[in-house]
């Protein structure tokens, strides 16, 4: 059903045939481009890994400019963690599996369930995301835990398994001088923004908001990013919703949070 049809059938008027890049869901749709958007992580990943020098200068560029802030929290968050080993390694699991396992349960219920707001949020993902590889490709940037003397401890290394950048398949998939910006935190803002847009209960709405939060502050204390990463996967998330903004109604899209859930 399209926007219009839900409009209509909620005796609203209709609004404008989205164009192409808001168009309905097709599930074979949806498949190609999440095939295409993984070939494409894939192929910047191993562009990325194959040079750390300019990672590891550009990295050091950023604590320079933490410090010279006072915003270089990662240090003292880092140290903290590390002096608890069970949470060290429940934080590493969590960096590594959570948004694997969040990020496409969003993306199911949105299709499911809110199949008129999903075009509008599958754009807002798609935005910051493809701004990332781009940035991946153009500055790649070590994360804290592999620049020397930054003083920060690599939880992944001195609480191997499953989490193990260094070794295994691990060592082959991970981008690992793909830090800024953060599309772990990307990825965390969108899902608990949809979430906290679309649901009306105030306990998921609670979640919703802790979702990136506790994001944030287990990249910063595993040393997997600095703080400005973190500001750079909230600045394209808010480059998606500007381009929204420039290209849909703002009425058009606040409207669908009304919207009925499909099947209900």
């Amino acid at each position: 059903m399209t926007v219009t049809e839900e409009a209509a059938k909620e005796g609203t008027e209709p609004v404008a045939r989205p164009r192409w890049w808001l168009a309905s869901a097709r599930w074979w749709r949806e498949l190609l481009i999440i095939g295409i958007g993984f070939g494409l992580y894939t192929f910047i990943q191993h562009q990325i890994n194959v040079s750390p020098a300019p990672a590891v200068r550009h990295a050091n560029a950023f604590l320079a400019a933490e410090r010279w802030l006072g915003i270089d929290v990662e240090a003292p968050l880092n140290g903290a963690l590390v002096g608890h080993p069970a949470l060290a390694t429940l934080a590493n699991c969590y960096y590594v599996l959570l948004h694997e396992v969040l990020t496409p349960l969003v993306i199911l219920w949105l299709f499911l369930r809110r199949r008129a707001a999903y075009p509008y949020a599958r754009f807002l993902l798609a935005v910051p995301t493809l701004l990332g590889f781009v940035l991946y490709y153009a500055v790649p940037v070590a994360p804290p835990r592999l620049v020397p003397d930054s003083g920060i401890v690599d939880t992944m290394a001195a609480f191997p398994g499953v989490t193990d950048f260094s070794s295994g398949a691990m060592a082959h998939t991970a981008a690992q001088f793909a830090a800024f910006p953060s599309l772990h935190f990307s990825w965390a803002l969108w899902s608990g923004a949809m979430v906290f847009w679309l649901v009306r209960r105030w306990y998921v709405r609670f979640l919703a908001v802790c979702y990136p939060a506790c994001t944030g502050l287990v990249v910063l204390a595993t040393g997997n990013h600095f703080v400005i990463d973190l500001a750079g996967g909230a600045l394209v998330t808010a480059c998606g919703v500007g381009l929204l903004r420039l290209l849909r109604p703002v009425s058009e899209t606040v409207a669908l949070r009304s919207a009925p859930e499909s099947g209900s």
